[in-house]
């Protein structure tokens, strides 16, 4: 097992103290926007609900309402064909900012680019470098 940048070049990671695992951070600054700043609702009231509701279905921002944000660490793995990577997000991500992660597990050869739906109320801004999260390595 080991962890690589975008360039091919080994770098390490720092252990984690809570988990048994390494920590993850980010490699560039990233804002998560809230599914309920959504141009779906914009302007929206009572009256017009029925008209909005008319085109449901073919409606492009109701399309992209709930659609996932990948966060880029440009950590890329290089494992064992009986090994896989969890990725475990830090709990002050899941719990003060309201973002839940949709993909946890990757595998040989993937970059770990852990996914979040903000289920806030605003939007959610990190700087680079900011802890992420946990990635633990397991053998089968």
């Amino acid at each position: 097992m080991k962890f690589t940048n975008e360039n091919g070049q080994e770098i390490s990671l720092k252990r984690s103290a809570t988990l048994p695992g390494y920590e993850v951070t980010l490699a560039e600054d990233t804002v998560i926007d809230s599914a309920v700043n959504n141009p779906f609702f914009k302007g929206i009231n009572i009256l017009q609900l029925p008209k909005k509701l008319k085109g449901f279905r073919d409606n492009p921002d109701l399309k992209t309402l709930l659609e996932p944000q990948t966060l880029h660490t440009g950590i890329k793995l290089e494992l064992a064909d009986d090994e896989f990577a969890l990725f475990e997000p830090n709990l002050d991500l899941v719990t003060t900012k309201r973002l839940q992660s949709v993909n946890r597990i990757f595998g040989n050869g993937q970059e770990i680019m852990p996914q979040f739906v903000n289920f806030g109320l605003n939007k959610v801004k990190m700087t680079e470098e900011t802890k992420i999260g946990t990635v633990m390595i397991l053998s089968i």
